[in-house]
């Protein structure tokens, strides 16, 4: 019985980095910018010939590699998982991207609408990762271990993370470009709206969560 709950649980944890990457590419697709810690990957896949679900690989595994420069812990089982998702990450991405290929907005009110639609994609997976508990993801990691180290709030670090990794997205851009690209309303919009959809599919799933996969 344990271990059907933790394949469960497993599972409801990679459906949810399944919706996130959904998530990302349709809100991305829609070119009204992107969300915050996608702006690198944006900007460097859209200078160099490598996908946007490439670089974000690179980028979350180095969330994890400073995670453990932090920690000092070397190698455990929560580094090492966080290592084995990283993949999923990047090439669910991609696979979003791939899906909605085709996808062609004809106006700003439909590009606002399906910009909703990647955030609410995103907030119903990042829900999901929360429910399954089974794995912090590689950027959350290191959030916690720099509140944990310097006795910081996670809120505090969470924010200071976000707004450090965009404005080097913007450098990027700019060195990259000669001009801003990636930061845009759905930058903002994906920032605000996130949390209380978040707290929305609380409301909504937690009454119908099955308690004995959880116990």
């Amino acid at each position: 019985m344990f271990k059907t709950k933790m394949i469960l649980r497993y599972v409801i944890f990679l459906t949810g980095i399944l919706l996130i990457g959904l998530g990302i590419a349709l809100s991305t697709k829609m070119g009204l910018g992107t969300t915050p810690i996608s702006v690198i990957p944006l900007v460097l896949s859209g200078g160099f010939p490598i996908s946007f679900g490439m670089v974000a690989n690179i980028l979350n595994l180095s969330f994890v590699l400073i995670e453990i420069l932090i920690q000092r812990k070397g190698f455990n089982r929560d580094i090492l998982l966080q290592i084995l998702i990283v993949p999923f990450f990047g090439y669910f991405i991609d696979f979003g991207f791939a899906v909605f290929s085709n996808l062609v907005p004809g106006s700003i009110v439909s590009q606002l609408l399906l910009l909703i639609v990647g955030c609410l994609l995103m907030a119903l997976g990042i829900y999901m990762q929360i429910v399954a508990d089974v794995i912090i993801n590689p950027c959350e990691g290191l959030v916690m271990a720099i509140a944990e180290r310097f006795k910081t709030k996670f809120g505090n670090v969470k924010i200071m993370m976000d707004v450090s990794i965009m404005l080097v997205g913007v450098t990027l851009s700019l060195l990259v470009f000669g001009e801003v690209r990636g930061v845009g309303i759905a930058t903002v919009v994906v920032a605000v709206s996130t949390g209380y959809f978040i707290k929305g599919f609380k409301k909504i799933f937690d009454n119908f969560s099955p308690n004995w996969l959880f116990e």
